[in-house]
This record gives C-alpha cells, structure tokens and sequence, in this order.
C-alpha cells in the first residue's frame, strides 16, 4: 500500500522501517483526508513501479541508515519470525546478529540499495521528496507542508516512538564496516557516508581507479569475508584479531591490485607503507612488500631483511618461506638453504602448487632430475593437481628425459 492524499493528490510510498506505522498514526491523530491504495499482501510497502508517477501531483518516500536499518530489519525479525519469500529473509536469516550480517554483505552485498531504489528510484531520476527516518517528524513535516497541507505540526513532536523493537543487538565496529562496505553506495548517495570513517581508504581508491570502483568495494568485502574463520578461531581462544590487523590486510591487497591490474608502483608502495603502519609485523604484508622492494626497487638485501622480519613474528609462515627460498635461490646464490625453505614451506602448506614447482626446479638444476621428477609426477597425481604442476612435469620428461610420449 501506498498513501494518497486527497486535498493534494500527493504520493507517499511506505519504505519498510522506516517509520510507516509512525506516519500512520500522526495521519490519524491529525485528521488529514488520505486514501490508502495498493496491494494489501504489500503489507503496505507496495513499490514504485506500482504506480504511474504522471498521475500524481508529487510523490515522496523516506530511507534510513542502512547500518540502523540492518539492525531494526534483524530485530523486527527476531520478534515476528522470518518470512523466506523475501531474498533478504530466505538467504540471511539466523537467529545470530553477526551471522545476519556476514550473510547479508556476502551473499546479498548491496540489497538495501536495491530495495531504496525500487521505491525512491534510480540515480538521477528520483521521485520529487526523499526525507530521512533519523528526523522523521521534521521532514514529515516539510513534506506535508510541501505539498500545502494545512497541520498542527505540535502533534508530529508528541508521544514516543511507535513500533520501535525493544530488541538490541550488540553492534561492534566491526559490523558497522561491513554494512558500509556493502552499502557504500547507497550510503554515500543519501549522505550517511560522510559520517563513517574510511580506515581502508576506500574513497581514495574509488576516485584514483574510477573504472574499477565497484571491483575494489567488492575486494574489500572479500578480504573480510576470506578471513572469517580464522579470526573466529582466534577469538574464542582469548586471541582477538585488532582493528588495525584487518584494516591492514585491506591496504595490503589494495596495493597489490595497484601495482599488478592498475602498473602504478608508486602508489602501490605508498599503500603497503600504510599497511605496515596499522600493523608493522603483518607477515603477508611484509613479504608482498619485500617482493615489491626486490623486483621494482631492485634491492634483494633490502627484501630479504623485510621477509626474515616477518619470520621473526611468525617463523612457520609458509608463504613467506616460499617467497625467502625463491630470493635466496635467485638472487642470493645459496641454493642449499633455497631448497631447506622451500621444504619447510610445503611442510607448513603442501597446498602450494607454485612452491614445489620451484622445489622441483630447484633440484634439477642440483643434478637430481630424478628427485624433481617424483616430486611432481606425485602431486600430479592428485586429483586436485593444478596446470602448473602437469606442464611443468611435462616439460621435465620432454626435456630432461627425453620421454616424449609420456610429455
């Protein structure tokens, strides 16, 4: 349903929480002569597309913080049950805050976007009045005088908030982000950005690599959402993951994208520097920055002391010892520890196609073609083996073995 009203022939669609059973009841003690129209399976929150807007003399809707909003939709749930013809109730629902929110920003990012659009409009074609439910009675009340209705305007600032839940969930910081990354858009287009802070600096990437935009929004869910797991596990051991850490891992993987999809070292470094500054023994960060250092500054010295830094914090890191074995084999000469640290970084995580590659690569190189060969005829024999892995046994059959048809 939506509400019409009679002296003006205005439109007021009803966004749900957003203060419709408060409008509701001022219009009642007001007295104001409206009509209600639409679909009453609605439940009143029929859309735009319902109507023809050319039949109306002006139309108007509120929004609301999509943080707030999140939570009102969670806690109305919570008191009322689920309904799974909605997306947002089918995919989501859990009787766990957190869990509704990781749900909603993973699998639906961006639906309460969706849902203002479909009753306020796109971008640049808008319906004429958009108020805000955070000054509900003021703006209620500058529509109405918009449209020439003759008011007591005392009875919108009387009585206490109708249909408010009394349920209140924890909201740690921490959702906050996920809810702006996922919103980001629509936050900024009805002005609830301005009031979040950016720690990610995510406005800036936007702007700097506008064609990409909505790929780096998108990046820095993913990065929350890839680590999940792990920091849950760690909180229930008294471990908490700080802000500062995962703000890093943001910084970390913006920069990668900025030197391998976008060519622009400078900026690239600048953000990995910010990355060590929020958490200076983040080991993934040190190494990615160590990489950096070695292939565009061309300082392997300087890469290695990075690197044995981020051993220092964490000495069974495999992707850095991955990384270490591959320096120490180029660039450092000593293929001896070269293959001692390729060795303990598939102990760490054997997973690592690229590294026994290296590993086996390493050994032919040694004179130990048969010890290359078994390594990787093994792995390919996986059923998860990569590409990597059968090309480049291929490649040792063709060319140290001269087995042409097993290549």
């Amino acid at each position: 349903m939506a509400i019409r009203f009679v002296h003006s022939n205005a439109l007021l669609l009803l966004v749900p929480k957003t203060g419709s059973t408060w409008i509701r009841s001022k219009l009642g003690e007001l007295g104001i002569d409206v009509e209600y129209l639409g679909d009453p399976a609605m439940r009143d929150h029929d859309l735009l597309a319902s109507y023809d807007r050319a039949q109306y003399s002006y139309v108007g809707a509120f929004v609301r913080n999509p943080i707030e909003w999140y939570r009102s939709y969670w806690a109305y749930r919570m008191e009322k049950g689920w309904r799974p013809r909605y997306p947002l109730d089918e995919h989501c629902a859990s009787d766990d805050f957190e869990t509704f929110v990781r749900k909603a920003v993973s699998v639906l990012p961006g639906a309460l976007g969706n849902i203002y659009r479909s009753y306020v409009g796109p971008p640049g074609a808008e319906i004429d009045f958009i108020g805000r439910q955070e000054r509900l009675a003021q703006d209620f009340a500058k529509f109405l005088r918009t449209i020439g209705e003759e008011f007591d305007e005392s009875v919108l600032w009387r009585g206490p908030v109708v249909n408010a839940t009394t349920t209140r969930p924890d909201y740690p910081e921490e959702l906050e982000e996920l809810i702006t990354l996922s919103e980001w858009e629509t936050m900024e287009r009805f002005g609830y950005l301005a009031d979040r802070p950016d720690p990610i600096g995510l406005a800036e990437m936007r702007a700097r690599f506008p064609e990409h935009a909505e790929d780096y929004r998108l990046l820095a869910l993913w990065t929350e959402q890839t680590h999940w797991q792990p920091d849950d596990l760690k909180r229930k051991v008294g471990r908490p993951v700080p802000a500062g850490t995962r703000h890093a891992r943001a910084h970390s993987n913006f920069a990668l994208s900025a030197l391998h999809k976008q060519d622009d070292a400078d900026y690239a470094e600048k953000r990995y520097r910010r990355a060590l500054e929020l958490d200076p023994q983040h080991p993934r960060t040190l190494c990615n920055y160590a990489q950096f250092v070695w292939r565009q500054r061309n300082d392997p010295h300087e890469a290695r002391r990075l690197m044995l830094r981020a051993l220092a914090g964490r000495p069974n890191h495999p992707y850095t010892l991955g990384r270490l074995a591959r320096l120490t084999d180029r660039e450092l000469g000593d293929t001896a520890l070269a293959e001692v640290l390729y060795r303990q970084s598939l102990a760490g995580n054997d997973a690592q196609e690229e590294v026994a590659v290296e590993l086996a690569d390493l050994l032919l190189r040694q004179g130990h073609p048969g010890a290359a060969a078994s390594l990787l005829a093994e792995r390919a024999e996986r059923p998860d083996a990569g590409e990597l892995t059968r090309v480049a046994l291929a490649t040792m059959l063709l060319h140290a073995r001269k087995d042409r048809e097993n290549a």
